[in-house]
């Protein structure tokens, strides 16, 4: 009976013991911080809440922010990530302390292939790697035609192209404007970058388009910092992300070999000719380099110019003033007949629409930045090694900024009495600060002829008039909308 007594004792001074040290354990490793911000779990941190949220992270990350103001904190396992709200904080961050946020989290996005361990060509280095790679790829888009009528007409004429697939459908419902127009976005910045466009019905060439795709679709790359076996565990993609990867680094050994077969110093035709040319890289740095660019000057754009459109179904009477605007324009301009960017001066509720459209649409919160100082943000010292993203929406969607931001008026980037286009700086869908898109003015040129010559050419409906569009969005790497249908009626 005494020793069942003491045994139960002892049993009992055990489990109490194992309580009181796992809650000690729990309590010292439960991420803090002063930042407010959801529980985190040890070890785990907000893997949960990242995992319940999936592709509808853009709706929460908005609740977030509503329930904990303009800067708040989730931990990815025990890294801290903060994210910024509000114009005023995200200046504040990625312009004035530039120098403490411009890094990238080091070796968090190194990819791993088949050709090894790839250093970051320019979105994803760092120091003055990231600056020479910088200056590079701007001064080669320049050189190129960047700003310039050469590349506005290679544009004009994808744009045609595009019209003639769409016209093909005879007012019919297409299932997937999104696949047309990457096509003919993609076919701009291949010739940037490879020197030459591809057929639209080159099977590799939409093989690659959809690889590129799947990686701005799948869970968004600052996954990558957790073990391999929880991205497993809760569901990142990341081994469809990786076959997109490799099929993508394919492509562009192929074509960067090519270039190496037919090189000729005295006749530079692209980036890649530029490359070799110019910069003594590593081979597989190169590899990055022009995968970068390539793949980001695609499905960024594409994705863009499809939640442009699927804003004006939802808003023919914008639609409609637009076609009459550039027909009316077209009576003094032989130009218009195929709109370029320099018409742009003589079509401002058209620029003005287009940036409403970009402001409603929020493709892109911000990539990763890592702070390597501490830093003051809004009332808050935001610590060193702190990975810190700019929730850009949340600067479009502010109706202090914009009155009534849930509905669409163009009217908003418009001066009252001279109609002439105001306000641009009120908007950063490509970032801001040094790390701004470089890309940024390619981009907005393909926008500018693409959906100008659509919106000439044909009127876009939906499919049915009580048809109901959906505009949540789905978060990959950007924020895309659920596919949809419309028809194109072509216009006399």
């Amino acid at each position: 009976m005494c020793a069942f007594f003491v045994s139960n004792i002892d049993l009992t001074t055990f489990l109490v013991f194992t309580v009181v040290f796992l809650f000690v354990l729990c309590v010292i490793s439960t991420p803090r911080s002063y930042i407010p911000g959801p529980f985190a779990l040890p070890f785990f941190g907000n893997l949960y809440f990242l995992a319940r949220i999936g592709n509808r992270r853009y709706r929460e990350t908005l609740r977030l922010q509503k329930q904990y103001g303009d800067i708040f904190r989730l931990y990815i396992g025990k890294q801290m990530m903060v994210t910024i709200c509000g114009y005023e904080n995200i200046h504040d961050a990625f312009v004035k302390h530039a120098a403490v946020l411009s890094n990238r989290p080091e070796g968090l996005f190194k990819s791993q292939t088949k050709y090894g361990n790839l250093e970051p060509g320019i979105i994803l280095s760092n120091g003055e790697v990231w600056r020479k790679n910088r200056r590079f790829t701007i001064q080669t888009m320049r050189d190129f035609g960047m700003g310039k009528k050469s590349l506005e007409v290679v544009i004009a004429e994808e744009a045609k192209l595009l019209c003639a697939d769409i016209a093909a459908f005879n007012g019919k419902p297409i299932e997937n404007i999104k696949d047309l127009l990457s096509v003919s976005v993609s076919n701009t910045v291949h010739s940037v970058v490879f020197g030459y466009r591809c057929e639209h019905d080159d099977e590799e060439f939409l093989a690659v388009i959809k690889s590129i795709e799947t990686l701005f679709k799948v869970p968004s790359i600052f996954y990558r910092v957790l073990p391999v076996f929880v991205q497993r565990l809760i569901g990142t993609a990341e081994g469809e992300r990786e076959k997109a990867s490799e099929n993508l680094m394919n492509y562009v050994q192929k074509r960067i070999a090519e270039h190496e077969q037919t090189f000729d110093k005295n006749n530079l035709r692209d980036l890649v000719d530029r490359f070799l040319s110019t910069i003594p890289l590593e081979e597989d740095t190169m590899k990055k380099f022009v995968l970068e660019m390539f793949a980001a000057g695609t499905d960024t754009t594409a994705t863009t110019l499809t939640w442009m459109i699927l804003y004006i179904l939802e808003n023919p009477e914008i639609q409609e003033k637009c076609y009459q605007e550039i027909k009316k324009a077209s009576y003094f301009s032989n130009i218009l007949i195929c709109i370029l960017y320099s018409d742009r001066n003589n079509l401002p509720y058209l620029e003005a629409t287009m940036l409403e459209l970009q402001r409603c649409a929020n493709i892109a919160s911000s990539f990763m930045h890592y702070s390597t100082e501490d830093v003051p943000i809004g009332g808050y010292v935001i610590p060193k090694n702190t990975m810190v993203t700019a929730f850009l929406p949340s600067v479009h969607l502010d109706p202090e900024r914009f009155p009534e931001p849930m509905k669409t008026r163009p009217e908003r980037f418009l001066d009252e009495k001279s109609g002439k286009v105001v306000n641009r700086d009120m908007l950063m869908p490509f970032s801001i600060g040094p790390r701004i898109c470089p890309g940024e003015t390619l981009a907005k040129t393909e926008m500018f002829i693409i959906f100008g010559n659509l919106v000439q050419k044909f009127k876009l409906c939906k499919v049915s008039p009580d048809h109901v569009l959906s505009f949540e969005g789905l978060t990959g790497t950007i924020t895309y909308p659920e596919p949809y249908r419309l028809r194109a009626e072509a216009r006399n």
